[in-house]
């Protein structure tokens, strides 16, 4: 395509909102998992992309998700969203959600996402002949500083993460923090697993024959969530943060997925569930899809932080462990500088 030439769209021209009231009605007042409501973010933002692009969309990947207000059965909920920015074939959706506060009648902020989605053509193959994005206003170009802020941070989350595969010599001392040392029972990483397969049905399919995105970060949270209870052994746990939601590869019915999750990280409140998922093509073939973290609270019956008594179990010889702890430990840090500039 001639870059000369390549149709502009407005910013405006892309915004756009969801409502709905979520949850069960037996569950009325109870935390919502997160799940459900990255399905509706993932649902918005392919909108947006296909609006913009005219073309069959997917989703690469979801930013960092932080619950800043939690949302419960039979909340109306709203979520708007407006592109952000345009690669060749890429497009960076910015998804916020709302919940409507009772008592005030207002719309109180939740969470939100940058989500990354790829025009692609038949073949799912990236198509590059989509419109650009006019940035015209003081307002439009804080928002384009904002996501260019956004795509550094995430280089240097996937130069961290890199920088510690590159680590050989890792010692239990020089990076096991105190909180995991005061446990009461401790389970080395590979005691953490746990693995589910399944086979998708047509009615996950999407108008490209692959599964929705919405579908398996459903999934993916479900098994975050049941690893979290298994390791503390306390059903009262929810999500409270996704960090890096990657899609690789699309899943299609004919797949066999296989997903496993870990701990990777525990905390006072809180522990890091690490999730992988790889797919059994029908000629044999078995290739990575999709990954992700997920950060999970332990709460009691009252609705108040519970402390988790078990702890990760390191040990100098499982060098593939510590990297794990370590990645995670550098991913809080990232996130702390983060949420302390912002």
């Amino acid at each position: 395509m001639n870059v000369n030439k390549r149709p502009m769209k407005q910013m405006t021209e892309s915004r756009l909102y969801l409502a709905e009231i979520v949850g069960e009605e037996s569950l009325q007042g109870h935390r919502m998992q997160a799940g459900a409501i990255l399905d509706l973010m993932d649902i918005l933002a392919g909108r947006i992309a296909f609006r913009h692009s005219g073309s069959s969309v997917v989703t690469l990947s979801f930013d960092r998700v932080d619950l800043t207000f939690p949302i419960l059965h039979q909340d109306l909920v709203r979520l708007e969203g407006q592109l952000v920015s345009v690669g060749n074939s890429s497009m960076i959706v910015h998804v916020q959600v709302y919940r409507q506060d009772l008592l005030s009648r207002e719309f109180v902020p939740a969470q939100g996402s940058f989500v990354t989605m790829v025009a692609v053509d038949a073949r799912h193959r990236p198509n590059r002949n989509i419109p650009g994005l006019l940035y015209e206003t003081p307002e439009e170009e804080k928002i384009r500083d904002e996501v260019e802020r956004r795509k550094e941070a995430t280089r240097l989350w996937m130069q961290v993460q890199e920088d510690v595969d590159g680590d050989e010599d890792l010692r239990i001392a020089d990076i096991e923090e105190q909180s995991n040392r005061e446990k009461q029972e401790y389970l080395n990483p590979d005691q953490t697993r746990v693995e589910v397969r399944r086979q998708f049905m047509m009615r996950h399919e999407n108008k490209n024959g692959a599964i929705f995105g919405g579908d398996i970060l459903l999934w993916m949270d479900r098994v975050a969530t049941y690893t979290a209870r298994r390791f503390t052994r306390n059903r009262n746990m929810v999500t409270i943060a996704m960090n890096r939601i990657f899609f690789k590869e699309p899943i299609f019915t004919t797949d066999l997925v296989d997903m496993t999750a870990r701990v990777v990280y525990v905390r006072t409140n809180t522990l890091e569930v690490e999730i992988d998922v790889r797919l059994h093509r029908l000629g044999g073939e078995v290739v990575p899809s999709h990954s992700g973290y997920f950060t999970v609270l332990n709460y009691d019956e009252a609705g108040f932080k519970r402390p988790i008594v078990t702890g990760l179990k390191l040990d100098d010889a499982d060098q593939d462990g510590l990297r794990s702890y370590r990645k995670a430990q550098e991913r809080h840090r990232l996130w702390r500088e983060s949420a302390a500039a912002s």
